[in-house]
């Protein structure tokens, strides 16, 4: 039996009624579901093709979400009813805790999620659909209110936790901060019956991080050691200016000396000339930067592009053994596993031979 909250309705297939829509606007109309045993094993899906795995778990991911809307609208008509109450426990999240037996964080995901979901019933259609997921549902509660309910979720359609940050930020920007930079505080000895403590053993630093609290303005919270004070102290005295300042010039020193070696220096490497070779001369690198906006370039079979902007390579399309000239038209820049994948496909035609340069290296070390 179909489940309602307001005027929203979702059948027991996990897709909206009248929309056959899911986040990526892919209809699931027409898409055969793989016959999988009842129960599924490790081993069992050997023999699905390509297209059904894909297909499958797209269509479970649909439901799954569907499921997570179900159990949403469940918590909020069990707030409704008080029953939670009823049965001992002092709230949602402590119904969550102790009878569902989420942990802390996805217990207060999913009350918090509930009451929003009681609030604003238009939300289920979010989360069905995948515009929305519970995570970033929870983060914009401070800044879902009715008269401007529409402009906040068409703006967080579709937008990673991160943007989502940035974006309730931007709507509700906080104070900046005071600049602080200072030692941390030692840990304090504990000792017992006046005897000698054993030497405290340095906790593991947190994580850096970078959080939105305005549309312009960032936090930057970072541990460091002394050698970084120590730099940091002969470059604000070199350079003059705040903390951020300092580090921003840094930064960009950083980045220009990056850009001259990312564009080459205009010289053949040793043995090369510039009229044969693999020798890729500096203007033509520059230009492979420049179209691939500093991203992988490669295109799956279905269009869809590879994000990594981490550790490119400029990369002959058809391979130097195989007559590839350093062009920019034959040159794309790829990711490590990008450039393996390729690499892979002409040493199993047969093309080019398997080169392996490391024990370690497997696969990904065929030659180029």
């Amino acid at each position: 039996m179909p489940l309602s909250l307001g005027h929203d309705r979702v059948g027991r297939g996990g897709v909206a009624r009248g929309s056959g829509e899911t986040g990526a606007g892919r209809s699931l109309a027409g898409l055969a579901r793989p016959k999988y045993p009842s129960k599924l094993n490790v081993g069992d899906l050997v023999a699905v093709s390509d297209g059904q795995l894909t297909e499958g778990v797209y269509r479970l991911c649909s439901e799954e979400r569907a499921i997570v809307v179900e159990q949403l609208i469940h918590l909020a008509e069990i707030e409704r009813r008080n029953l939670h109450l009823e049965l001992g426990y002092g709230s949602t999240f402590d119904f969550c805790r102790r009878f569902l037996g989420h942990i802390k964080s996805k217990a207060f995901r999913r009350s918090t999620a509930a009451r929003l979901l009681a609030r604003f019933p238009v939300l289920a259609d979010h989360l069905r659909d995948g515009r929305l997921c519970v995570t970033t549902l929870v983060q914009l509660r401070d800044v879902l209110v009715e008269h401007r309910l529409d402009e906040v979720l068409a703006r967080a359609a579709g937008k990673t936790e991160d943007e989502i940050k940035e974006l309730v930020a931007a709507l509700e920007p906080k104070p900046a901060p005071l600049d602080l930079f200072r030692r941390l505080p030692a840990p304090a000895p504990v000792t017992e019956f006046g005897s000698c403590p054993e030497p405290l053993a340095v906790p593991e630093p947190p994580p850096a991080k970078l959080e939105p609290i305005s549309e312009e303005l960032r936090v930057l919270r970072i541990t460091v050691g002394r050698d970084f004070a120590d730099d940091l102290a002969r470059a604000r005295a070199a350079f003059g200016g705040d903390i951020p300042a300092v580090i921003h010039h840094c930064l960009r020193v950083a980045l220009e000396h990056y850009e001259r070696r990312r564009r080459g220096t205009g010289r053949a490497a040793r043995g090369q000339s510039r009229a044969r070779g693999r020798y890729i001369v500096a203007a033509v690198r520059d230009a492979v930067w420049r179209r691939d906006e500093a991203r992988c370039a490669y295109l799956g079979p279905n269009g869809i592009r590879c994000t990594a902007t981490e550790r490119l390579e400029v990369h002959h399309v058809v391979p130097f053994a195989r007559g590839g000239q350093p062009t920019l038209e034959n040159l794309a820049l790829r990711c490590r596993l990008c450039r393996a994948r390729h690499n892979r496909h002409y040493a199993d035609s047969g093309i080019m031979p398997r080169r392996v340069t490391s024990p370690t290296e497997g696969p990904a070390g065929y030659a180029a």
